[in-house]
């Protein structure tokens, strides 16, 4: 291999390994609807083990009644290719990836009566071009 080729091959090496990221709570990074079913108990869970377990939550909100929900969310994303090409950057860039949602519902004695998760697919497009 040449001088040139190695060179080339570890920039583009970099660019592929410094186009990830992640953001959200590492707690459900991994999860699937099966590990969260084996920890989780409905009508039996407290909303203490739901904090020991994947701590706090990104958004609470309340019903009119008293109940409350806790939201986790975890994204990891990829930039996209064209982010690394300079001028066509400024016209198509952006990142694609997966969102994870978990969310809790407790009763008034802040017990989990249900909960559920979520995947979906992300796409972030900026520039001229976004589609």
């Amino acid at each position: 291999m040449k001088i040139g080729s190695i060179g080339m091959l570890t920039a583009i090496t970099a660019m592929a390994l410094g186009g990830c990221a992640s953001s959200g709570n590492t707690s459900i990074a991994d999860a699937t609807g099966s590990t969260v079913a084996a920890q989780i108990v409905k009508g039996k869970t407290s909303q203490a083990d739901v904090r020991r377990m994947y701590g706090d939550p990104l958004k609470t909100s309340f019903t009119s009644n008293g109940k409350e929900s806790w939201e986790y969310e975890f994204a990891r994303m990829q930039s996209k290719p064209t982010n690394f090409i300079p001028y066509v950057n400024l016209v198509h860039s952006g990142a694609e990836g997966e969102k994870k949602s978990l969310v809790f519902f407790f009763d008034t004695n802040k017990i989990v009566q249900d909960y559920t998760m979520s995947t979906s697919k992300v796409d972030e497009s900026r520039g001229l071009i976004t589609q």
